[in-house]
């Protein structure tokens, strides 16, 4: 057993970040909606799962490509 394994750091920031990635997707799931003027009530869950997993995958393109951009820029490299 290592050393570290014995804090279990890898499973608590792991869910850390899942927490806020969920806040996250649900702040704009309610900025969606709300810029609809619709609301929750409106929808059958299998329609909100499919709002919630449209943002989700939203949020993860956009960290990815703000990622791939402060790389870039701690490189010195431009993309223009």
């Amino acid at each position: 057993m290592k050393f570290l394994d014995r804090f279990d750091l890898h499973n608590k920031l792991k869910q850390k970040i899942e927490e806020a990635i969920e806040r996250r997707v649900e702040a704009r799931v309610r900025a969606r909606l709300a810029q609809h003027h619709l609301k929750k009530e409106d929808f059958t869950p299998e329609e909100l799962e499919v709002i919630y997993e449209d943002e989700r995958i939203k949020l993860y393109d956009d960290l990815k490509s703000k990622g791939l951009i402060a790389l870039l820029a701690a490189l010195g490299l431009s993309l223009f």
